[in-house]
């Protein structure tokens, strides 16, 4: 029981030096945009590719948005994903007004494929700009989105741009799981050692689905979303491949310009990541222990140890890991706008996710499928 209680202590102890080690590297690294060059009169050509299924109740705001940039020389294509809802008249409607606007029809899901990168692969192949701009229906800009991310992007050398958008919560359930999402992309791996083909960590580079900007002749040559196409989260095995194909993937903070709100209700949330914990981590059974033991270890019990008082022998070791997780916390309100108050609550916001990874694993490992939007969603391991 003591040489336990040193293991942990020790555990603990280092991982509150690694925590503050990883958030600060990971804020040095996203950085924001600089403003736009006020001289400049030459931009390029811009595509903006949005897969929508089942969106007439987000992507008004989305597309109002986008058609308000600030920028020269752009296009907005929409794809209608087979909605079964009003998407593809909202967006025809507005197309009638905007010429910058294109609605196109979505073609059956073929064997092999999953429904977002099918639709921004058949997105692709409409497109003429010179940089791809795929983003979500349930995201928002303000007008000099365009001009401060291709911006970045040349100074950058950037072949891929990847920017954390900030995550808008307001149900409860909202603000204690969402945030602890971006907690754990800050607190335990620096992005950086990623970004190197040749770096063991390559494997978790990554990018965000709600705001991928790519260099349309790196897209093609890598072969789009082709290379993902069977991926559930299809944007972190996609910003593997960029890494891995030898390209230049940056990361920047986008989050004073570009808005998301993933999901509006607890049902939403406990839905859409129980649909991508499993699939995020491989379908690994030892990938899923890592992340759990990061929830459970080192998010909510040292909290418990805490309430039991300093005559408990690992008080010292779980304050100090407490603190910094709180303090991370902070440090993300602050910075991505989240909810201020639900910092105190991260233990219990741990505990959701936690739950949500259990609950992605009952999906997928015992009935061998996760679902979303009507559509089944496959554990290529599992037994038909």
């Amino acid at each position: 029981m003591v040489l336990l209680s040193v293991l942990i202590a020790a555990y603990w102890w280092f991982m509150a030096g690694w925590m503050v080690f990883c958030a600060r590297e990971n804020t040095r690294l996203f950085q924001k945009p600089g403003p736009p060059d006020p001289q400049r009169k030459k931009w390029p050509k811009v595509s903006v590719l949005i897969p929508a299924r089942n969106e007439e109740g987000r992507i008004r705001p989305c597309l109002k948005s986008l058609l308000q940039q600030d920028y020269p020389a752009y296009e907005i294509l929409v794809l209608d994903d087979r909605s079964t809802d009003d998407t593809f008249n909202l967006v025809k409607d507005l197309a009638r007004h905007n010429t910058r606007l294109r609605i196109l029809k979505g073609k059956n899901l073929p064997e092999g494929w999953v429904g977002k990168p099918w639709a921004c692969w058949q997105l692709s192949q409409k497109a003429n700009g010179e940089w791809f701009f795929f983003t979500d229906a349930d995201t928002w800009h303000n007008p000099q989105m365009l001009k401060r991310t291709v911006q970045m992007s040349e100074e950058k050398k950037a072949d891929v741009l990847t920017l954390l958008t900030r995550q808008i919560t307001e149900t409860w359930m909202e603000a204690l799981v969402v945030p602890v999402m971006a907690y754990t992309l800050l607190a335990f791996l620096p992005a950086r050692w990623s970004l190197r083909k040749e770096s063991r960590f390559s494997r978790f580079a990554g990018v965000s689905g709600q705001f991928v900007f790519i260099q349309r002749r790196v897209y093609r040559a890598m072969g789009g979303h082709q290379i993902v196409k069977n991926e559930i989260v299809e944007d972190l095995n996609f910003g593997k491949q960029v890494v891995r194909n030898g390209y230049r993937l940056a990361y920047g903070d986008g989050s004073d310009f570009s808005f998301c709100r993933m999901y509006t209700n607890s049902g939403e949330v406990w839905q859409g990541f129980s649909k991508n914990f499993f699939p995020a981590v491989g379908f690994h059974p030892l990938y899923f222990l890592n992340a759990q033991v990061a929830l459970i270890v080192d998010g909510l019990l040292p909290f418990a140890v805490v309430v039991l008082g300093p005559g408990f022998p690992l008080f010292w070791p779980a304050l100090a890991l407490a603190l910094v997780s709180l303090g991370i916390r902070w440090i993300e309100a602050i910075r991505y706008g989240f909810h201020k108050g639900s910092v105190l609550f991260h233990p219990l916001g741990c505990l959701l996710f936690a739950l949500v990874g259990f609950n992605s694993l009952r999906w997928y490992w015992l009935r061998g499928h996760g679902h979303w939007k009507g559509r089944k969603l496959q554990n290529p391991f599992a037994a038909n």
